[in-house]
């Protein structure tokens, strides 16, 4: 192998041994999504929300988290980005059937953590008022990724703190 630099000779065998690590680029891309995105939801939604005896405290906890990523520079997600679960819906859910499941699924299994958090707060008779727990999830996480979106289109850090005191606001009222 010719190489003009270590560095060079480096990447080529990093390449390489993922090359060889899928059967194609599309593996490479699937296995790549379902890497981040498992991580973020395991870490950020379901296990918060399953372990928590405050579901709605816990749940309004976790979208200040989220946007306290936006705001810490030294994180990885960028306004300029927008939502990275957004991202990849718009890019990528259309290319191809396996990541459309796949990226439904993740909404699916967020919506769940959401909706089951919302059951539990019922039951512990930690809301105000009586709500479908379902249509409250959907409505949560479209508030959510809307105002992320809303955001991204303006690149102004203020739409993203309104949109989500509003939302923080909402869910407290429940």
């Amino acid at each position: 192998m010719v190489t003009f630099n270590h560095g060079a000779k480096v990447l080529y065998h990093f390449h390489s041994f993922i090359f060889c690590s899928f059967c194609s680029k599309h593996d490479l891309v699937l296995s790549s999504m379902k890497y981040y995105l498992e991580q973020a939801l395991k870490r950020y939604w379901v296990k918060p929300l399953e372990r928590s005896e405050e579901p709605i405290e816990t749940l309004i906890q976790q979208i200040k988290l989220y946007q306290n990523m936006f705001l810490d520079p030294k994180n990885f997600l960028d306004l300029k980005h927008g939502c990275p679960l957004s991202n990849f819906i718009l890019d990528m859910s259309d290319k191809d059937p396996l990541f459309f499941e796949y990226l439904k699924g993740v909404y699916v299994r967020w919506e769940k953590a959401i909706e089951q958090a919302l059951d539990k707060a019922k039951e512990l008779q930690q809301t105000k008022t009586d709500f479908n727990s379902k249509h409250q999830a959907v409505f949560i996480m479209s508030s959510l990724e809307g105002t992320i979106g809303c955001t991204k289109a303006f690149n102004d850090i203020k739409i993203l703190k309104k949109g989500i005191s509003v939302l923080k606001e909402h869910i407290g009222q429940l």
